[in-house]
């Protein structure tokens, strides 16, 4: 009877386990594409903005995105 339970028990734990890995699996993809969607507006934001500084790719429009990076970069670092 021991055994049974023994074996209910570690399956039990096994499908626990398996379940809890492909739910951070999940969380750990839908956070992937919600990091990637935010990426993307905020690059499109700098694009809108820098535009008014010269055409893409030109030195102006260059320097703007450099500096609205390094600004978020910095930001980011800053201790809290």
């Amino acid at each position: 009877m021991w055994k049974g339970a023994k074996v209910a028990a570690a399956l039990f734990l096994l499908a626990a386990c398996a379940q809890d890995k492909e739910q951070r699996k999940a969380e750990t993809e839908d956070f992937a594409k919600a990091a990637a969607q935010a990426e993307a507006q905020v690059a499109q934001q700098d694009h809108i903005r820098c535009q008014s500084y010269g055409k893409p790719g030109s030195e102006a429009y260059l320097e703007c995105r450099f500096s609205l990076k390094n600004q978020r970069a910095e930001m980011h670092d800053r201790p809290r």
